[in-house]
């Protein structure tokens, strides 16, 4: 539940990462692609797995800068 203006802001500033970090990776590797349709199957695989690892990473570091945030 959002308890205040600065939680409201983490939130979108999280979507909006989120968002971008996931359309980053998944044009990357899909301009990037080679084999024909099963280098293309590998690469939306790998897409999946990268973007989730990116994901995971910005949501821990922005959820610590989130309760630095909301001690003060």
């Amino acid at each position: 539940m959002l308890t205040g203006l600065r939680e409201l802001i983490l939130a979108e500033v999280k979507a909006l990462l989120f968002g971008v970090m996931a359309g980053l990776v998944g044009c990357y590797r899909g301009l990037t692609v080679k084999g024909g349709p099963k280098g293309v199957g590998n690469a939306v695989n790998e897409t999946v797995v990268y973007a989730f690892i990116c994901l995971f990473v910005i949501n821990v570091v922005m959820t610590a800068i989130g309760v630095r945030i909301s001690a003060k």
